[in-house]
């Protein structure tokens, strides 16, 4: 069974990022239909490869997701567009299924006239990109940039050649008249539907959509993997079904989704939340359903969506008891727990395995979370940690190399 097609590959991309800034999905999804049309007019790649190319325009600004300024992006880009572009750029090259081809978002703002500096196989798509992104820009942003821009810079800020594909695209396909309707978003769902995208590729995307959220805080970087891990490794020791294991992981991975809409202050929040913020912290359960619904198998989204109910009906956000829950869902229910306890947050210090056995045994007591699988995970925590401390290694070192990278990256471009 594939967890996802490649249309609801695109679809759970759209909402979310609908979810985290509306006018910025509007602006990406846009851009990449530009770009499209241009490299449809130059007719040299399959359909494959241009959807490749459509997907990374759809992320052309992830790089803002991390950053302070996502609410006032296009105001940003008038002035410093470096550090969400290499930012984008790492975030794509160690994180997703493009990564071979992120160099496309690292290079889209950088000025034609300075192409001559950069030797990459890929500045002619980021030529183009950075038309599109321009053309979007100058019919959807007015003011954003000069009235004359198309004019004053041609072959200084964008190049001409790129300009031209645009205009002969344009009178093909009437792009301009088609993004005054919505019947654009038809032509790239039809796109990404005829792609047959690999599992792998997939599991990557959905791995992607997930750091987006834990990396937007140093404080939740891992807590996504961890659950995960925890899961699996419970999952494991358990001995539950292949197919359950498969939703496992799915449900595990997915579970945090709709923090993507919870504001930055809230989830770095260094003291305890007011009723009011834990209200909105409780919403990402729900703004989590929304997104998967539809998308993902029900089975999966279910295990997502039920880590926060308790055996005894006191959670949240259905009020469910626990002859209503699988035991996928009362997995990952106890692994999200471990997660928080032996991770450190913004809060609170990494509590040692005795203290989150402790805490744990006693939320089973308590009748809160399951008793036989907490009964597993105390009896396991030591093989279970040993286990997600090896495997996190990598994730943290990644989120370093980034951290690292962006900053000797933006010391070379800052004055570009």
């Amino acid at each position: 069974m594939a967890v996802i097609s490649s249309k609801n590959m695109y679809d759970i991309l759209r909402k979310s990022f609908s979810i985290l800034n509306p006018s910025l999905m509007h602006h990406s999804e846009r851009t990449a239909y530009i770009l499209y049309k241009m490299l449809l007019q130059e007719g040299r790649m399959s359909n494959a490869e241009i959807a490749d190319y459509v997907i990374l325009a759809m992320l052309h600004d992830i790089g803002t997701c991390k950053l302070e300024y996502i609410d006032h992006w296009a105001d940003f880009e008038k002035t410093d567009v470096w550090p969400h572009s290499i930012f984008g750029f790492l975030f794509l090259k160690y994180l997703s299924p493009l990564n071979d081809k992120a160099e496309v978002v690292l290079y889209h703002h950088l000025d034609y006239n300075k192409h001559f500096m950069i030797q990459s196989q890929y500045i002619k798509i980021a030529e183009y990109l950075s038309m599109a992104d321009k053309m979007d820009v100058v019919m959807s942003m007015p003011g954003t940039l000069e009235t004359d821009y198309l004019q004053k810079y041609r072959n200084i800020k964008f190049s001409a050649d790129a300009l031209n594909l645009f205009l002969k695209a344009n009178a093909r396909y009437n792009i301009l008249a088609n993004l005054k309707t919505d019947d654009y978003l038809k032509e790239i769902d039809d796109l990404i539907s005829s792609v047959n995208f690999t599992e792998e590729y997939k599991r990557k995307f959905l791995q992607m959509l997930v750091y987006i959220i834990d990396f937007r805080s140093e404080h939740t970087v891992i807590h996504t993997l961890a659950t995960t891990i925890f899961a699996q490794e419970l999952g494991e020791i358990m001995h539950i079904s292949s197919q359950d294991k498969y939703n496992l992981y799915y449900g595990a991975l997915l579970h945090d989704l709709g923090k993507i809409a919870i504001p930055l202050s809230i989830l770095e929040s260094t003291g305890r939340l007011s009723d009011k913020e834990m209200d909105i912290m409780k919403k990402h359960v729900e703004i989590t359903n929304h997104i998967l619904t539809g998308i993902i198998d029900d089975d999966v989204r279910e295990i997502s969506i039920r880590h926060h109910e308790k055996i005894d009906g006191s959670g949240y956000y259905r009020g469910l008891t626990g002859d209503q829950l699988t035991v996928p869902q009362r997995i990952v229910a106890v692994a999200d727990i471990i997660s928080a306890l032996y991770g450190k947050r913004s809060y609170k210090e990494a509590f040692g395995l005795d203290k989150v056995k402790s805490i744990i045994q006693s939320d089973a007591d308590n009748n809160k979370i399951c008793p036989k699988v907490t009964g597993v995970a105390v009896r396991n925590m030591d093989r279970i940690i040993h286990n997600f401390e090896i495997k996190k290694e990598y994730v943290m070192g990644t989120y370093i190399q980034i951290k690292k990278q962006e900053n000797e990256i933006y010391e070379q471009f800052k004055g570009l």
